[in-house]
């Protein structure tokens, strides 16, 4: 800051004392407290093989646990001490305005606590309700379930899809419905799929006698539960494109993200022998006469 132009430093440290506000100290805590429960929920969600079931499975847990916290009294002495030992580490007093509406700030920090996990439940059940009606028909088409089911109850999957099926007929899907219930009628409860995938392999063999259960399930099979999937490669391009984005070509900008993406792939290679390429192609510079 003591080297940079006026312009340049003002700008600094006023992002400093943002930064060591007592506001944004203990928004920063308890966003970071919530997040760290919700990280292993959207990772299993971020998952290729995370189908409909498993993703309402795990909202609905953590949905839960989120509720207990909320009213759980023990449980806020957890972010309090966290935002106490960042502070002191960092030398920042946790006090307050004599104007301000808060006693002091363990009120602030439980009414903020408070507030956002509300929220968070409040995006949870507005970004995955309507998973439950779809999940409702997927389960009693399942094997594990369908024995105990009436066609009533799947009909509306069967008609919603109709367009996609390879045939119409409700009559025909009803027959087919109950051949499939009949299959399982005598399989016993351990043999007996409980998910989509194992459901679609199972039928993987007998897709000839259940051609619309077969469709359907491929359908269940591959709904998206997010759109992570394509916000993670949003947010890999700006990390790769900087302020110097001009000079990267299509080709190399390609191959940088190629490498970002596989990183796992890409930390396996060998930087000696990557160095010797290179060293051994002709170094080509083309220059431009101004």
């Amino acid at each position: 800051m003591e080297n940079a132009d006026v312009e340049t430093s003002a700008n600094a440290r006023a992002y400093f004392k943002c930064i060591k506000d007592l506001d944004f100290i203990i928004c920063l805590s308890v966003v970071s407290h919530i997040f760290a429960i919700l990280k292993p929920y959207t990772e299993v969600l971020q998952s290729k093989n995370c189908d409909l079931a498993q993703c309402y499975d795990n909202i609905e847990k953590v949905a839960l646990y989120l509720a207990e916290l909320k009213y759980d009294v023990t449980k806020f002495n957890e972010p309090e001490t966290e935002l106490e030992n960042f502070a002191g580490e960092r030398d920042i007093i946790l006090t307050f305005p004599r104007t301000n509406k808060y006693e002091n700030v363990s009120a602030y920090l439980k009414n903020m606590y408070e507030t956002f996990i509300e929220t968070t439940l409040t995006e949870l059940g507005n970004r995955f309700s309507k998973h439950q009606k779809i999940l409702t028909n997927v389960f009693n088409l399942l094997p594990s379930y369908v024995v105990e089911k009436e066609f009533n109850n799947v009909k509306q999957a069967f008609d919603f899809y109709k367009d996609d099926l390879p045939s119409n007929d409700m009559n025909l899907l009803a027959t087919e419905f109950d051949m499939w219930q009949h299959k399982w009628k005598k399989t016993s409860i351990a043999k007996k799929p409980s998910n989509v995938i194992d459901s679609l392999n199972a039928l993987l063999s007998l897709r000839s006698f259940y051609p619309n259960l077969y469709c359907l399930f491929e359908l269940f099979a591959i709904l998206p539960v997010t759109v992570s999937t394509a916000e993670r490669s949003f947010s890999t391009m700006k990390r790769i494109i900087t302020i110097l984005r001009n000079s990267i070509g299509d080709e190399r900008l390609s191959n940088l993200a190629l490498i970002h993406i596989h990183h796992d792939i890409a930390s396996n290679l060998n930087v000696e022998d990557v160095i010797n390429i290179f060293c051994k192609d002709k170094r080509r510079i083309k220059f431009t006469n101004k």
